[in-house]
């Protein structure tokens, strides 16, 4: 499979005004966590039932222009992190000529490989990645985003994003696209922008580290880039990736379910969300199939939880950066693979969530400490929410027919999103070897008798 590309530009931001300046921004603590990370690499599938030479006369130049307002509020992604020259502190830092590459391609094979290639069914990750722009990796100046766009002729068009994960979590990022898409959709008529799409807060001191967290992290950024070192999820060789869902009633039943477990057992007050059942019941599949332990027999999950509610004072919810940190969960991998498994997993995920408080500092002091650790636990980490949104993103063709986390090849994250029907269920992708991925699919469908 293979792209031929057409077109390539530098999309900058929005001239300024006179006298106007966008200001570099220091990266926080949450940010510097993340800047030895891949990018996060996210698809987004719409039908798009035009000829190639009808996108690139007409819908080409309001996505351009779409794209330079976008960044003209959201500078940051077209900017790099670099030192700081007076004091080595990590900053996204900003100039004149800050741009993002946008890259436009048309499929080489049948234009009809659309509706395969963006199915939920197992296919070659190979083949997905001729529709991403990989961004580059710098130690010196990382630069943040990357945007393309291929077509397939009278069928439907890829949109790829390429987002450095130090730049913003993915709440920061899909306010960018939702803006996007929004100003695009309008034909430029900023005045009919959705008017419930804040401006972000970009001011770093609303972020507090009375316990010095940004310099125990750096300690071990720079540690980490000496030594080259990254956290692997192990997968090796060819990986396919296919997409599972839980509709909102099935959802409904298996909390029923456990809720009922829960009572059986005198826990009394016993609630679990969509997100802690989805979790829950990825991670025994997953288990079952890959049987992943630490030497003590515990199986570990790991998994981002949002903190601008969290800290007090409380964060803007429109704060533009990282403002996440993570959740560890362990049990016993024989009590996850036992009857009550699913209550096992719910109970803890729940409980480590409850734990965290609201105080992130005290949550991450000491973070240091369990990282050189990781390798050794492996955990099934968590790509994405379905607090996201990332069905409500309308370019003017309508809603996306799939969206694809590709980056969890990297870490063998699952992808968690929102279901794209809108009725509350949830979407779980999932990237593994062939015959683990059968074996998924397999014990997914063997627990669905809720």
């Amino acid at each position: 499979m293979s792209v031929n590309i057409l077109h390539q530009s530098l999309i900058s931001p929005s001239p300024l005004s006179s006298g106007e300046v966008r200001p570099s921004l220091p990266l926080t603590f949450f940010d510097l966590m993340w800047i030895n990370y891949s990018p996060v690499e996210r698809l987004f599938f719409y039908q798009y039932p035009y000829s190639t030479s009808h996108f690139l006369d007409f819908h080409l130049p309001i996505f351009k222009s779409s794209l330079s307002v976008a960044l003209s509020t959201f500078y940051p992604l077209a900017a790099t992190i670099r030192r700081r020259r007076s004091d080595g502190v990590f900053e996204i830092s900003t100039t004149d000529s800050d741009s993002v590459t946008l890259t436009v391609s048309e499929y080489e094979g049948a234009a009809d490989d659309f509706l395969a290639i963006s199915g939920d069914h197992s296919r070659p990750v190979e083949k997905l990645l001729v529709l991403i722009s990989r961004l580059p990796i710098s130690q010196e100046e990382q630069p943040l985003l990357a945007v393309q766009v291929t077509l397939f002729p009278n069928y439907g068009l890829c949109l790829a994003l390429a987002v450095h994960h130090a730049a913003c979590d993915g709440f920061s990022s899909m306010q960018f696209v939702q803006l996007w898409s929004a100003a695009a959709a309008s034909g430029l008529r900023l005045d009919r922008l959705n008017p419930g799409l804040p401006t972000p807060v970009m001011d770093r001191t609303v972020i507090p580290d009375p316990r010095s967290l940004y310099l125990q992290i750096e300690k071990d950024v720079l540690d980490e880039r000496a030594k080259e070192k990254m956290v692997t999820s192990g997968i090796s060789g060819e990986v396919f990736a296919a997409t599972f869902s839980i509709s909102a009633p099935e959802i409904g039943r298996l909390k029923k379910r456990v809720q009922g477990m829960a009572a059986k057992q005198g826990m009394s007050g016993f609630h679990c969300s969509s997100f802690v059942i989805s979790l829950a019941y990825s991670w025994i599949c997953m288990l079952k199939t890959r049987c992943i332990t630490d030497g003590d027999g515990a199986a570990h999950v790991l998994f981002a939880v949002d903190w601008r509610r969290r800290i007090r004072p409380e964060i803007p919810a429109n704060y533009y950066g990282n403002c996440i940190g993570p959740c560890f969960v362990k049990c016993n991998a024989e009590e996850l693979l036992a009857k009550d498994g699913i209550l096992v997993a719910c109970a803890a995920i729940g409980k480590g969530i409850k734990e965290l408080g609201d105080d992130v500092h005290e949550s991450l002091d000491g973070l240091s400490d369990s990282i050189p650790e990781l390798p050794t636990w492996r955990p099934l980490t968590v790509a994405g929410s379905p607090k996201m949104g990332v069905y409500q993103t309308d370019f003017g063709w309508g809603k996306p027919r799939k969206v694809e986390v590709l980056s969890n090849r990297e870490t063998g994250a699952v992808a968690l999103a929102e279901s794209r029907d809108g009725e509350g269920g949830i979407e779980i992708g999932v990237i593994l070897p062939e015959e683990d991925l059968k074996a998924f699919a397999k014990h997914f469908a063997a627990g669905r008798d809720w």
